[in-house]
């Protein structure tokens, strides 16, 4: 990989506002972060403040600050299903081209090499497949939308 590529992998993710970008090719690895981790960066700024002022504010409020928050486990997976997610940062297609069928709708029946989307990274069509034996029953994301490495794209109920 050289640099110039490693510039249009920077490119794609300020054009999409993608934070993280991973890619495998012939042996190559490339692993790339925009920012800080910022939930470590919290944990370390609390531990470092004194006890008793930082713990007697957030208690007061969180009622308030957390009222509209959905519970923990409202996007918990429901029994027997499983999620397929996108192995590469890049834009998330249904079809293969604008005028083409959809690869899976909800209630399709997939197996392991069923290809389900394209996922286009730069500039490159890669078909992705199931990997798993199912029904769709959730489609997670809208056609012609940036994804990021690890994404849940599809719910398949496992037969």
């Amino acid at each position: 990989m050289d640099i110039k590529e490693i510039k249009q992998i920077i490119e794609l993710m300020n054009e999409n506002e993608l934070t993280h970008f991973h890619l495998e090719r012939d042996g190559d690895k490339i692993k790339l972060q925009k920012g800080g981790d910022l939930e470590a960066l919290q944990q370390a700024l609390a531990m470092a403040q004194p006890a008793a002022p930082v713990a007697a504010a957030p208690v007061a409020n969180a009622p308030a600050a957390n009222a509209g928050a959905p519970p923990a486990d409202a996007d918990a997976l429901p029994a027997g299903e499983l999620e397929i997610t996108s192995p590469m940062v890049g834009t998330f297609y249904r079809a293969s081209g604008p005028d083409s069928d959809v690869f899976a709708d909800i209630g399709s029946e997939v197996g392991e090499d069923t290809a389900v989307c394209i996922i286009e990274a730069m500039k490159v069509m890669n078909e992705i497949n199931a990997e798993v034996k199912g029904t769709i029953t959730k489609i997670l994301v809208e056609n012609g939308t940036p994804v990021q490495y690890g994404e849940p794209l599809f719910r398949v109920k496992s037969s």
